[in-house]
């Protein structure tokens, strides 16, 4: 199956795309918290999109769940 693209701009794009591809793994949050060294509140924040969530923890966490960040230079 082939993955989603979305143009991630925001705390609440990236959490969302998290959520998606957890539940595509058929994990848990409590399940991904433990895989991170986190704790469920943290992953339960980070899919609602609050934006004080640690960007480092973030992208582990997008990473464990299966979701690629990728950086492309726009055009200006």
């Amino acid at each position: 199956m082939a993955g989603i693209r979305a143009r991630i701009s925001g705390p609440t794009q990236l959490g969302w795309q998290i959520r998606l591809a957890r539940k595509r793994r058929g994990l848990t949050q409590a399940r991904l918290a433990e895989l991170a060294g986190v704790g469920t509140r943290f992953v339960s924040e980070l899919e609602r999109g609050k934006a004080t969530a640690r960007l480092g923890l973030a992208l582990r966490i997008a990473d464990l769940a299966g979701v690629d960040i990728l950086a492309r230079h726009r055009e200006p």
